[in-house]
């Protein structure tokens, strides 16, 4: 990181440098190597003030802007968020000064500020062993749109790279159905292939779609429709439906199971945990995973409902490889409830439906930047 500048009011001056001290001690035990940045400093922090700077920063082209906004309350966010990621597409780090202000846990702060920065500039903090060759993962997730009644955002995070550290990111903007369907998940996904194809030079001879955000009772809807409508799209990307490796998954955090080990006293089972047999649906192949170890209260299993599948892999392959992915998302670094495709595709519907209302700039999509 050669080229950045932070952007804060007068207010906030001492509050900056400091947490830029902070970073740039943290930062070579990452491995990433970060010089000086310009500092700009605002006579107040009015979002206009913000912006009109931005504007003449974002020409000198830098890596990277981060900027310093007084609190979470006003409109910083989205504004900020709006001029970087439709208007003019610029990496960008929003921290607030509430959060640089407290001296205690300045250097944790700092870290994981790296490591998202690291990923918005596309870099892969850590990976797992995956021993999966030619094989794309996707992410589908859904979110309503908090401003325009009716319409929902569709996000697809397919993965680019055999371990799954690299992704493109598509969000789409959808009234209903069938248009979600034939506007955004096809064309999203006859992209992701190009586009896989340009770096690997060959297309994926497996493929594995994780899709969030299917409600019980949009089930037969998904199988009836989605499937064929994306083997189709496939069809005519060159991968017949015969030679390919398909595997379709339904996920759904929202679920009442919970799952407990037996003993004197019962506690919560351990990160890892799978559960195929005996309370799962005799008429489909599904299974509970728990993904996540919580300190307090009930952990939560995700249940995974694998709807089709020509993959030839063992149920036991596939549920380790999924165990696997929910330990690739980069703002966390331990384990999440969906894999790391999944919870892509629902920050980045979740930031275009609450803070852009618009489709974020085609330059930035091989790149995680809407951590």
């Amino acid at each position: 990181l050669t080229k950045w500048a932070v952007v804060h009011s007068v207010r906030d001056e001492t509050i900056a440098k400091e947490f830029v001290a902070s970073l740039m001690k943290v930062t070579p035990s990452l491995g990433m190597n970060v010089v000086k940045p310009r500092m700009v400093s605002l006579p107040d922090n009015k979002p206009a003030t913000y912006l009109s700077n931005l504007d003449k920063l974002i020409e000198q082209k830098p890596q990277m802007v981060m900027v310093v906004v007084p609190n979470n309350k006003g409109d910083h966010y989205a504004v900020i968020k709006k001029k970087c990621y439709l208007e003019k597409p610029v990496p960008c780090q929003v921290v607030t000064a509430t959060v640089l202000g407290k001296p205690k846990g300045l250097m944790s702060v700092a870290t994981k500020v790296a490591i998202q920065m690291n990923c918005k500039l596309g870099g892969e903090p850590w990976a797992v062993k995956i021993p999966l060759n030619d094989t794309m993962v996707i992410g589908y997730d859904t979110y309503h749109d908090t401003v325009q009644k009716g319409r929902s955002v569709g996000a697809l995070v397919a993965s680019m790279n055999s371990s799954m550290t690299k992704y493109l990111s598509i969000a789409n903007l959808h009234s209903n159905q069938s248009q979600e369907l034939h506007d955004n998940i096809c064309p999203a996904i006859s992209k992701a292939l190009r586009k896989y194809n340009e770096l690997n030079k060959s297309l994926p001879s497996r493929i594995i779609i994780y899709r969030d955000g299917v409600g019980d009772g949009q089930i037969p809807y998904v199988v009836e429709h989605e499937i064929s409508a994306i083997l189709q799209c496939l069809a005519k990307a060159g991968l017949n439906e015969d030679d390919l490796k398909f595997t379709y998954i339904i996920v759904n955090k929202k679920i009442n199971t919970r799952i407990m080990q037996k003993g004197a006293t019962s506690t919560n089972a351990p990160s890892g945990t799978i559960v195929d047999d005996e309370i799962t649906l005799p008429e489909r192949y599904d299974f509970f995973l728990i993904s996540q170890s919580v300190r307090q209260g009930t952990v939560n299993p995700t249940s995974y409902n694998v709807i089709r599948d020509t993959s030839g892999l063992k149920p036991d392959h596939i549920q380790k490889l999924t165990y696997k992915l929910t330990h690739l998302y980069y703002n966390w670094p331990g384990t999440v409830r969906v894999p790391a495709p999944c919870q892509y595709a629902h920050k980045l519907a979740f930031i275009v439906g609450e803070s852009l209302h618009q489709v974020p700039s085609e330059e930035l999509e091989e790149t995680l930047f809407y951590l």
